[in-house]
């Protein structure tokens, strides 16, 4: 068998062993195609202004690494 087949396999036994109702409406929904979210305009503006200064570097950004160190640093602490 291959990976994917055994994925497909794996994801079918944990849906019919859940028997939470919010889990598999989530399922179903996300093989539905996903919920679509809409945003108000202001939403947007807002969204793009973060995206805008993240991209001029105003604002700091850090890898994963980065962040689990400092995490790990901050919990040790």
């Amino acid at each position: 068998m291959g990976k994917l087949t055994e994925k497909r396999i794996e994801l079918a036994r944990r849906v019919l062993d859940t028997v939470d109702a919010r889990k598999l409406a989530m399922v179903e929904e996300a093989l539905d195609g996903g919920a679509v979210q809409d945003f108000t305009p202001a939403q947007l503006r807002g969204f793009k202004a973060i995206r805008d200064r993240i991209r001029s570097g105003a604002v700091p950004t850090y890898s994963l690494q980065d962040v689990k160190r400092r995490a790990k640093k901050h919990l040790s602490a």
